[in-house]
């Protein structure tokens, strides 16, 4: 157990916000009752108690710089728990969450920093980005936001704004599905960044998706030279400390 899950504390949360946002993602704001916020770092993720008792962990997409949560919460069809938690949260006034947990946070390097998002894994990077550029931060912020389809990215006015407004930010959606709309990039996200790059050697890589396309992207990575100190992932951190990865 980190240190930083051994400081995880119980919040009394007020449901203030659930709005559908894209295709099937839900934007949830909570507001903490009674009590500050605990202090945590962009990019941790919280734990989020369902009606059973039983704890989901979920990114913490909002920055630490403001006073509520905000979570980025995707419905599937067929996925009988995601429905059950947007259920719960649409007709609850109040929910309990723990905080913080996680380690993929942004290193105190200058080096650039690359984000690769699939899906809602833009979700702790939505809050990584956005509180580096409030607090003026001047590394190389590069975000490669991939998904199936463009309703998929949820939030891609944001981001697009903010690469007009930072000279050190960059960002290129990516789509890997069928649609004939879609004027940008297409294929697989990271297959994209490794195109735009041949030297991947100095920058701090953070992967964020599903299992699945974490350990792919984590394999190409290493097998184009990167060293896996330079690569960071929750889901790799938990493999590496159940000594599932070396």
């Amino acid at each position: 157990m980190t240190q930083q899950n051994q400081e995880a504390q119980f919040v009394d949360c007020e449901v203030s916000l659930v709005r559908r946002i894209g295709r099937d993602v839900y934007w949830v704001q909570l507001e903490p009752l009674n009590s500050e916020l605990p202090r945590y770092q962009a990019g941790q993720y919280l734990m989020l108690e369902l009606e059973d008792g039983s704890m989901c962990p979920f990114s913490i997409a909002s920055s630490p710089l403001q006073d509520a949560l905000e979570l980025h919460i995707r419905r599937l069809p067929g996925h009988d728990a995601a429905d059950k938690i947007v259920s719960q949260i649409k007709h609850r006034n109040h929910v309990r969450v723990q905080l913080p947990f996680g380690e993929c946070t942004l290193t105190d390097s200058q080096r650039p920093a690359v984000f690769i998002a699939g899906g809602t894994g833009f979700s702790p990077f939505h809050s990584i980005i956005k509180t580096a550029l409030m607090n003026g931060d001047q590394r190389q912020l590069i975000l490669y936001w991939g998904a199936q389809t463009s309703p998929d990215l949820y939030l891609l006015e944001e981001p697009t704004e903010w690469a007009e407004q930072c000279e050190n930010f960059t960002f290129v959606p990516v789509l890997s599905g069928l649609d004939e709309q879609w004027q940008g990039r297409k294929g697989f996200v990271h297959h994209s960044f490794m195109l735009d790059y041949n030297d991947l050697s100095d920058m701090d890589i953070y992967i964020g998706g599903s299992e699945p396309m974490v350990m792919s992207v984590y394999q190409d990575l290493l097998d184009r030279g990167v060293e896996p100190q330079s690569i960071h992932s929750d889901i790799l951190n938990i493999k590496r400390q159940l000594g599932k990865l070396e």
